[in-house]
């Protein structure tokens, strides 16, 4: 099984507090002059893919995008998975030819296109409803690929509570999609992590 790139949305998951940051939008914080969202929508600008954000404030920066904004269908920040069920939910509602949707972090400056593409360029098994992504032995559970007929299902995980991604993946039929760079996956946390992100970046010849 071959992704449909054309059946497929992308959303940014921007919709966390930012706790271990110190609060605020992390995403709009910068190194090397560039905020963690513009690297993100630059990396994505080729991807002939449709884009959205799922976002829980009214931060102008968002709303100047020009992309569609989905807030969280639950209460109290709950966490990536209520970002990802919110945006199938949303996928649904909205965009009927939607048969897949693919999340990313806000926070990890270094997925370019190449990376996002292998989705689309990998033949997976017909049975996988997820596939995420995977490198140096870790799945990163916020990037990948859910289908739009899980929306049920995770509603009803979300209804007891459990806010961990895997718990609700390992009940469903997942696939893992192996990368070798783990530095593409690199991910803010904290502040100091920008410095490291500026280190990373000049590794990567990325001008």
């Amino acid at each position: 099984m071959i992704i449909d790139k054309s059946k497929t949305h992308l959303v940014i998951l921007a919709g966390g507090q930012s706790k271990r940051f110190g609060g605020g939008f992390k995403t709009l914080h910068k190194f090397n002059n560039a905020s963690l969202l513009k690297r993100i929508l630059d990396n994505f600008k080729n991807l002939n893919i449709e884009i959205a954000l799922n976002i829980n404030s009214d931060e102008k920066d968002f709303f100047d995008t020009g992309l569609n904004l989905i807030k969280d269908q639950t209460e109290n920040f709950q966490g990536p998975l209520a970002g990802i069920y919110s945006s199938i939910k949303w996928m649904v509602q909205n965009n009927k030819n939607i048969e897949w949707v693919l999340t990313t972090p806000s926070d990890t400056p270094f997925l370019f296109e190449k990376i996002i593409n292998k989705f689309f360029e990998t033949d997976f098994n017909e049975k996988s409803k997820i596939i995420l992504a995977k490198s140096a032995d870790k799945i990163h559970p916020v990037i990948g690929l859910w289908h739009v007929s899980l929306l049920n299902r995770l509603g009803h995980f979300l209804e007891k509570k459990d806010r961990k991604i895997m718990n609700w993946v390992n009940m469903q039929n997942y696939e893992i999609l192996n990368f070798e760079n783990e530095n593409y996956f690199f991910n803010i946390n904290t502040r100091s992590d920008l410095e490291e992100a500026t280190k990373i970046e000049n590794s990567l010849k990325i001008q």
